[in-house]
């Protein structure tokens, strides 16, 4: 009897089995190392970075460029009407001649190729020689404001060009510098001793002007009157307020003051400025005052690139101390725009974040990011796998049903006996 050859439905299913158990265990390890490696990595990088201040604000050529053009635009966002920037730019300008404020002045007009429409930034562009300079964007800008305006702002402002040329470097009086006399001191040291709670922002900055912690620098001193000055301001945040606050109390514990000039002296005396001075010096935190110290530095050298008036200004768009280098940067890199931004941009514009700072990458730190690097690298591959394998198993899976829907459909036939 010839029997047919079967067909390969009736051969019998081999079961799919895989050698995958032992890659599995592996892939799971590998998995779970590299899930701890990559946060710890990215944790050690960034306590390098903090510890070894590797993330910097620093001055540089390109970077003061794109700074520049960060405030340009957001001066440029204060115009809220587009049918007429021109005229509202140059209404702006004349209102800051007004209020006799040359370096807002100045500032606004610098801004014109962003603030003004295309149209009449290209034309300024094209007046610009190669490698222009503020003094050259200032004559150009100029050609577009009304002659009326160009008077007021000739008379008003020194152009850049004509103060280059004369040798001159600063526009207006010279600075001055606010920090209070021994009557001051001795007044906020008896308001310190009367009442615990009050703020040791003004005591320190006296005490410092009148060199019982040591002699300031010149730039210290600049900083320590702008902050003064902006302190008095109602506009001055009250979280910078509150950061400033406690640097200085760490530097002049207000407690160790006052233990210090009522131990050494009775009632009314106590406030003298004979014990009190005596006091401030011998409750002094060196190591704290070495960094409010560094802090006034950060301000001074922001009224150094502006002005104290404009470094004040920039004062109330601080929220910590952090902010400090970021708008001393904005300040050496913005000039009078800084100074412009600083006067008209609300406290809510962030102009803290225009500054970006540079990474300085050391050793330990490239070590971290590389780990941190194979870690997520590793991740990756983990999952790549996993997720093959899965597709793998689904395609066997398919496989296996359509041998069983073959196999069934070979009984539904009519069977007929021998």
């Amino acid at each position: 009897m010839r029997h047919a050859k079967p067909s390969r439905a009736w051969r019998p299913v081999r079961a799919h089995t895989t050698p995958r158990g032992g890659a599995g265990v592996l892939t799971a390890l590998l998995f779970n190392v590299c899930l701890f490696l990559l946060p710890a990595a990215t944790a050690a990088g960034l306590y390098v970075t903090a510890r070894d201040h590797l993330y910097a604000y620093q001055y540089s050529d390109a970077g003061a460029a794109a700074v520049r053009t960060r405030i340009e635009r957001e001066l440029g966002e204060l115009i809220m009407l587009d049918f007429d920037r021109q005229r509202q730019w140059e209404d702006m300008i004349g209102m800051e001649l007004t209020a006799s404020d040359v370096a807002a002045a100045r500032g606004f007009l610098l801004s014109a190729r962003e603030i003004l429409p295309a149209r009449d930034a290209n034309q300024i562009n094209r007046r610009l020689p190669p490698n222009a300079t503020d003094a050259d964007i200032e004559l150009a800008a100029l050609e577009l404001v009304t002659p009326s305006t160009r008077t007021r702002y000739e008379n008003t402002v020194p152009l850049l060009s004509r103060r280059a040329a004369s040798g001159v470097a600063t526009d207006g009086p010279g600075q001055t510098l606010m920090l209070g006399d021994q009557a001051d001191f001795e007044l906020l040291a008896r308001t310190m001793l009367a009442d615990p709670t009050t703020d040791p922002t003004h005591l320190a900055l006296t005490g410092f002007g009148l060199g019982l912690a040591g002699e300031l620098t010149p730039q210290q001193r600049a900083g320590a009157s702008a902050l003064a000055i902006a302190s008095r301001r109602r506009d001055y945040p009250s979280d910078f307020a509150e950061s400033i606050s406690d640097a200085l109390a760490a530097a002049v514990p207000p407690a160790a003051f006052r233990a210090a000039a009522l131990a050494s002296a009775e009632g009314g005396d106590s406030g003298s400025f004979e014990n009190a001075s005596a006091a401030f010096s011998s409750s002094l935190n060196q190591e704290r005052l070495a960094q409010a110290l560094a802090t006034l530095d950060e301000i001074g050298a922001t009224s150094a690139a502006t002005s104290q008036a404009s470094a004040a200004l920039l004062l109330t768009h601080a929220h910590s101390i952090r902010d400090l280098p970021r708008l001393r940067l904005i300040a050496q890199a913005g000039g009078d725009r800084a100074a412009a931004a600083a006067k008209r941009l609300p406290q809510d514009a962030n102009l803290a974040l225009v500054a970006r700072g540079e990474l300085d990458v050391t050793r330990e730190l490239a070590i971290a990011i590389a780990v941190a690097g194979v870690a997520a690298l590793g991740l990756l591959l983990c999952v790549l796998w996993v997720g093959y394998q899965a597709i793998q198993r689904l395609m066997s899976r398919l496989r296996d049903d359509a041998e069983g829907a073959e196999l069934v459909d070979t009984f539904g036939g009519s069977f007929r006996p021998l």
